[in-house]
């Protein structure tokens, strides 16, 4: 099958994650073109040579109206996978009827549009991993840290690390922009990498930190544009990142967690502050359980949460067949 691409416009990671996403479709044998999501005669040139069975747009916001109608007209079955749900779903619900099949991260913004009966072909489809940027380091490469938070420094996320400091020794690496302003003072167990990394330092990282820490973004932060109030109900792709470079996570539990990876075996979570610190406690002074819980949790993304799997997931839904 002949794939069209629309990337994101998005820098930071989304070039990684388009890159993965193409791979993948790739590794399935569909030819692919990659064109960005502006209109130009260029890329619609490149089109009509081309002649794609599916478009698929990456996150929407920024694809042009034109070039949507461009590829309707040469009946080209269109769909948009929204990576923003539920935190920016103000913009989302303007695309929903652009596009023939919709494709969201999130199943609380799944449910909301399912409840609104506003698009037929609407699936639930988190991101996934790519293996070959997230994998566990060499076994022999000792730890640095006891614990690890790769992200930006949201409300829960500040106070889960001030718990950590106020109640425990533990080391903790904090890495992402905008952490310093929370912790400006010089503190003997924390460090703070100031910048967004790329993936490579960040499976490293993993494989240095003895507990990574995976609180999610809140729903109702304030900078989101999510004016309904949509609850996000599902995890994010960090979630599958971590557990693909084995490492042991402690993840806030999301509604949709357990049907994602196995909380007796695969991945472990918590539900408050208390909780947190207790299962924190728990897990930092036993090696032998957290590898357990990182190979097992390895294993599941391994064979079912890999971008392999979201490109065949999404081909099978506009195809109507299962491959």
């Amino acid at each position: 099958m002949k794939i069209l691409f629309i990337s994101s416009g998005f820098l930071g990671v989304y070039p990684y994650l388009e890159e993965s996403i193409i791979k993948a479709f790739q590794s399935l044998n569909h030819s692919i073109l990659t064109i960005p999501p502006t209109y130009s005669d260029v890329s619609i040139n490149k089109v009509k040579d081309f002649q794609p069975d599916v478009a698929l747009s990456f996150v929407g916001y920024k694809t042009d109206e034109r070039l949507l109608d461009s590829l309707k007209e040469k009946g080209i079955a269109l769909c948009v996978w929204l990576t923003e749900d539920p935190y920016y779903i103000d913009r989302s619900v303007l695309l929903l009827d652009k596009y023939h099949y919709v494709f969201t991260i999130d199943k609380g913004a799944y449910e909301y549009y399912k409840n609104s009966n506003t698009t037929n072909n609407l699936y639930y489809l988190p991101l996934g991993t790519d293996t070959s940027l997230y994998y566990p380091e060499d076994s022999d490469q000792h730890v640095l840290f006891d614990i690890c938070l790769v992200g930006y420094p949201y409300p829960n996320r500040i106070d889960l690390i001030q718990q950590i400091l106020k109640h425990t020794s533990f080391t903790v690496l904090l890495v992402g922009p905008n952490w310093q302003r929370y912790f400006p003072k010089k503190i003997d167990q924390l460090k703070i990498l100031p910048h967004w990394l790329k993936p490579d330092m960040v499976r490293k990282i993993y494989s240095h930190s003895k507990i990574i820490l995976n609180p999610h973004r809140p729903f109702h932060f304030p900078k989101n544009q999510n004016s309904l109030s949509v609850e996000s109900k599902s995890i994010n792709n960090r979630t599958f990142d971590i557990a693909a470079c084995q490492g042991f996570q402690l993840v806030e539990n999301k509604p949709d967690l357990r049907h994602q990876f196995d909380l007796s075996q695969e991945i472990v979570a918590y539900n408050n502050n208390e909780e947190f610190l207790h299962l924190l406690d728990q897990y930092i002074h036993d090696s032998d359980l957290r590898n357990r819980y990182s190979q097992n949790a390895r294993n599941r993304v391994l064979k079912s949460h890999t971008f392999v799997h979201r490109v065949k997931y999404i081909i099978e839904q506009v195809t109507g067949t299962i491959s």
